[in-house]
């Protein structure tokens, strides 16, 4: 073989095991990508219980709260946040309770709780994590209770499990300072389902001011709105979320302060 054929085999064969190489890569590549799409498509999961069982929680005797996070078979010990929503029957919104979640491990983040008085209680442990947000509930009989009282309660309060209910969080510093440019983040649900393509809107006043701001939002995932304001003075302020689909409606209020 002369050396001019000889050159050009040897530059054909580079070419060939370039290819394969190239082929190679873009196949661990496209494999790597369908695998993240894969991880992706797995939901959420809050599985909420106490600590003893609901049906031995007494008035007067601490309990513990937990949430165990998993996302596919994973557990989820670096959550954005986790929050529990505690609040008894009857009381209205602004009475409702919000405490940090302490991570136990193991994707188990928990508080504890205790209550002077027996009744139906409520627990919603609202959970950020993986660019996806859940709001699981559950109710509490504490103490003595009229057996018909709770089962009265199950077919009016806790109407969520049968998508009847709306709620919503508003995820935000409870600090910021003046001049700066603020995201404001809401969740709409209904029941354990995200609330898509509701009317929401924020509205934000100075504490002691009649003037309101009403704020219109973009819903960026389902169930989740979004919106940004500047807020251009110092002091307290009411962050209110307003959320509203056909004849539901609810609100929720947040407290923040400005310096």
């Amino acid at each position: 073989m002369s050396i001019k054929k000889l050159g050009i085999s040897i530059a054909l064969s580079g070419v060939l095991i370039l290819g394969a190489c190239g082929e190679q890569n873009e196949g661990n590549e496209s494999g790597s990508h369908q695998h993240e799409e894969g991880e992706a498509l797995h939901a959420l999961e809050v599985e909420l219980t106490t600590q003893p069982g609901p049906d031995e929680l007494q008035d007067g005797e601490a309990f513990t709260i937990e949430a165990k996070v998993t996302h596919g078979d994973e557990n989820v010990d670096d959550a954005k946040e986790v929050e529990f929503e505690f609040w008894k029957k009857g009381e209205e919104t602004e009475e409702h309770e919000m405490i940090e979640g302490e991570s136990q491990g193991e994707g188990i983040y928990s508080i504890e709780k205790t209550v002077d008085e027996p009744g139906i209680y409520y627990v919603v442990s609202h959970v950020t994590a993986r660019d996806m947000h859940t709001m699981p509930k559950l109710e509490l009989a504490i103490g003595d209770i009229e057996e018909t009282e709770h089962a009265h309660d199950e077919g009016h309060e806790d109407s969520h499990s049968h998508g009847e209910e709306v709620s919503g969080h508003i995820m935000m510093a409870d600090t910021v300072k003046a001049g700066d440019e603020v995201e404001l983040t809401g969740h709409a649900m209904n029941g354990d389902h995200p609330l898509s393509e509701a009317d929401v809107r924020f509205e934000i006043w100075k504490e002691g001011e009649e003037k309101h701001d009403f704020i219109d939002v973009s819903e960026v995932s389902e169930g989740e709105y979004e919106a940004s304001h500047t807020f251009t003075e110092a002091g307290m302020f009411h962050v209110k979320l307003h959320i509203e689909k056909g004849e539901l409606h609810t609100h929720k209020e947040k407290i923040l302060t400005v310096k």
